[in-house]
């Protein structure tokens, strides 16, 4: 059986300087991947959140959350991706596409580094992702300790 679900939970910084991390793992059949970035909760929830409670979703412009090593122009560019969650339109019938892509930090070049990245699809539908924002918004408020968000049969 193709079991597929991404699950992410939130630790808030130490310094309590309104950030914290956000971990990912996500699995698809066999394969696996786990990977975070930090994150100010208040952007997420007023973006990736805001986003995937819109109807439709649309594939031209898919519900994101990114983070990562951001550049210091403005505006900021993201110049190392750590964590990508996307969810778009992925047929007529209304199911949706995942895509979670993870990678370690680069602190020299990735070869030096031994830097590892996956890319993980799954499809899903509009009430689990329902689902997943509700829970996801509790964990970022501290009031669950992660947010599930499940793949259909493949």
């Amino acid at each position: 059986m193709d079991h597929a679900e991404l699950r992410v939970v939130y630790r808030a910084d130490d310094v309590d300087d309104g950030t914290g991390k956000i971990r990912a793992s996500v699995r698809s059949g066999q394969f696996s991947a786990e990977g975070a970035a930090w994150f100010a909760p208040i952007s997420v929830k007023e973006t990736f959140v805001a986003a995937l409670r819109r109807f439709p979703l649309l594939a031209d412009d898919p519900a994101t959350l990114e983070g990562g090593f951001w550049g210091g122009e403005v505006p900021a560019r993201l110049d190392q991706c750590h964590l990508r969650i996307s969810i778009k339109p992925y047929d007529a019938r209304g199911t949706l596409l995942v895509r979670v892509d993870l990678s370690t930090e680069v602190w020299k070049t990735p070869d030096t580094d031994l830097q590892n990245s996956a890319s993980v699809r799954f499809r899903t539908e509009y009430a689990a992702v329902d689902i997943f924002t509700k829970e996801f918004e509790e964990v970022l408020d501290g009031r669950r300790e992660a947010a599930v968000l499940k793949g259909i049969p493949g």
